[in-house]
């Protein structure tokens, strides 16, 4: 089947559909079967083997193919969620946005690389005066690199 094509066939649509747990107009939609090591739903459409994102699958069903170069957002950040009033368009970079507003990102200490804590950080950038020799020295108080420091002071 060629791309979007699986959306008009009624066998299909009713494979999706069925895979749903369907809730108020306003509550997430589980997608029941599959999914991806990431927590996306995958649906394969009867036919060629070909695998759709499940919340992309419903946007599809709802408004017809996304436009090139735009991904399927979550409202809700549920991964499994598949219901259409909870999906929306954006580019790489507005879904980037849209998790770092919404907390989820893993920048900082979130992140499991991280050495330093946000208020290290801000210690670091508080009590640097700009000393010759001074950005080794916290390297070492803080148990880091002097390039780590230098990035925190410059970024």
């Amino acid at each position: 089947m060629a791309k979007g094509s699986w959306s008009t066939d009624e066998r299909a649509v009713a494979s999706f559909w069925a895979k749903v747990d369907r809730g108020a107009e306003d509550e997430c939609w589980e997608w029941t079967a599959s999914t991806m090591a990431r927590g996306y739903g995958q649906f394969f459409p009867p036919g060629p083997k070909v695998m759709v994102l499940a919340h992309r699958a419903a946007y599809e069903l709802a408004f017809g193919d996304p436009p090139a170069g735009l991904l399927v957002c979550h409202r809700c950040d549920n991964r499994t969620c598949v219901n259409p009033a909870h999906l929306f368009l954006g580019t790489a970079a507005d879904n980037s946005a849209d998790m770092v507003a919404k907390g989820r990102s893993t920048a900082g200490e979130r992140s499991v690389q991280a050495k330093l804590t946000d208020d290290e950080v801000v210690e670091i950038r508080a009590s640097y005066t700009g000393r010759y020799g001074e950005q080794a020295e916290l390297a070492r108080r803080f148990g880091v690199s002097p390039p780590t420091i230098h990035r925190i002071l410059n970024s």
